[in-house]
């Protein structure tokens, strides 16, 4: 549960600012985006996660967790090719923070977000990387 909830987190972290990236150097269509999430101190790695999106102007990021989840995106900068942020959400009873950067290049992006995951039996902190390419136009 734990992880399928930090992927979804994660997921959409990232196409939220895929979504608020138009006046990048970036084309729409159909993408790739793959997420590699790494948890110090879990036992046993978590697998890659890649999802396809089409990605436009009119439909950015047709995504469902985006509805269902509880994150406040704070004080993003565009610079360049570059998008940073800052974003705070509230989980199944938890506070989660986290902070990103996202560099885009025509056809592909990469990022990485830094999470932080207040519990009460701790903290827990995830390193996320993510890479988008475009693989063609969408249907």
């Amino acid at each position: 549960m734990m992880k399928s909830t930090l992927t979804a987190l994660c997921l959409f972290v990232a196409l939220v600012f895929v979504s608020h990236a138009w006046g990048l150097d970036f084309q729409e269509g159909r993408y790739e985006i793959t997420s590699s999430i790494d948890m110090p101190g879990m036992p046993g790695a978590i697998p890659p996660t890649t999802i396809t999106r089409c990605m436009s102007p009119q439909d950015p990021v047709p995504d469902q967790s985006a509805a269902e989840s509880n994150c406040k995106v704070i004080d993003m900068k565009t610079e360049g090719n570059t998008v940073t942020w800052k974003v705070e959400c509230q989980q199944e009873g938890q506070t989660m923070k986290g902070s990103g950067k996202m560099t885009y290049f025509g056809d592909r992006f990469e990022g990485l977000i830094d999470t932080v995951m207040l519990q009460p039996q701790g903290t827990m902190t995830m390193k996320t990387t993510i890479m988008g390419k475009r693989i063609g136009d969408c249907p």
